[in-house]
């Protein structure tokens, strides 16, 4: 995988594992890229435009193109332009659409989507950043001189929402995350998870933790706040969202079906069931993850009603993976 000189070239087979998937992994490439950006000097956001100009060959990249360029542009205002590999700068999303490049044309559509997310979640862009990542990625493609597949990437996909809720230990990340390239334009959904959100509006980074006293109700209202306030921009965008939260009270899962029904796209509910020892076991075999749900939690949980859970698909997750995601994928076929 190409990558920014610092950030040094990763083997496939460290970056998926010998079973096909490590996402921690490919969280840890992310990280170094952004960093490596991060690091970058600023480059002319002109020269940058420039370039896509010339890439964008056929008659669908040139409309997108041409309705994009104010989205682009104020990018590069914003310093997203910057000196990566030569004397060309780029736009780091579109450094970032390489490296998923090399994912795509290996059928690793929900790698890429998890490279994708884990980018976005450490190096905040946007749901406009998100939107144009399509663009960028089919102006890779026609670069590396695949028309179909640049053609293929641009094709439409109408936005939805489908929000993935249960208690802590039911595995709603491991299931958003494989479900993610299901859903919208490659690189597919943007993933958005409550306990990224409530890391950010703390200042930190996903993977640090947050002392007890800090889960307070303001600090729930605010997390959700921000996460249904960032869904709406992204379907404003015609981006499709996974959010991944516990969704607990009645009036969390109510906000999330009326921002569709309000952006008029389509919902799907799924929540995520597991015996109390299954949640326990698998939060304690936690390590380096955004939740800082522990045994105490889950029991805590426990003892609190959800309420009703009209309107929302229940499935049961204490067996295994590979008969918990054909049944997911089949909830949401169904839309």
């Amino acid at each position: 995988m190409a990558a920014v000189a610092s950030t040094g070239s990763v083997p496939f087979e460290i970056l998926l594992g010998q079973e096909g998937l490590d996402a921690s992994a490919l969280h840890a490439f992310a990280d170094r890229l952004a960093a490596a950006h991060a690091r970058a000097t600023v480059g002319d956001g002109a020269a940058s435009l420039a370039r896509f100009e010339r890439l964008a060959r056929s008659d669908t990249q040139r409309r997108e193109l041409t309705r994009q360029l104010p989205l682009l542009r104020r990018r590069s205002a914003a310093r997203r332009v910057r000196q990566l590999h030569g004397p060309v700068p780029e736009d780091i999303l579109f450094d970032l659409a390489g490296h998923l490049l090399e994912l795509v044309r290996r059928g690793l559509a929900t790698e890429a989507n998890i490279l994708a997310n884990r980018y976005l979640d450490v190096e905040p862009q946007g749901a406009t950043g998100w939107a144009t990542l399509p663009l960028l990625l089919s102006l890779r493609v026609m670069e590396a001189g695949d028309a179909a597949l640049a053609e293929a990437v641009l094709a439409p996909f109408p936005p939805r929402i489908v929000a993935i809720g249960g208690l802590s230990g039911t595995g709603k990340s491991t299931l958003s995350r494989l479900l993610g390239a299901r859903l919208g334009r490659t690189p597919g959904a943007r993933v958005l998870r409550s306990d990224v959100f409530r890391k950010r509006l703390a200042g930190l980074a996903p993977e640090m933790r947050l002392p007890p006293a800090h889960y307070t109700r303001h600090s729930d209202e605010a997390t959700y706040e921000a996460l249904f306030e960032s869904a709406d921009d992204h379907i404003a965008c015609g981006n499709s969202v996974i959010l991944d939260a516990v969704f607990m009270s009645r009036s969390e899962r109510d906000v999330a079906e009326a921002i569709a029904l309000r952006r008029r796209v389509p919902f799907t509910g799924i929540w995520l069931e597991a015996p109390e020892r299954d949640r326990i076991a698998r939060v304690s075999a936690r390590s380096r993850d955004a939740s800082d749900a522990t045994a105490d939690v889950v029991r805590e949980q426990s003892r609190r009603s959800v309420g009703e859970l009209a309107g929302w698909h229940r499935m049961r997750v204490n067996r295994p993976l590979d008969l918990i995601i054909p049944a997911a994928r089949a909830v949401l076929d169904r839309r």
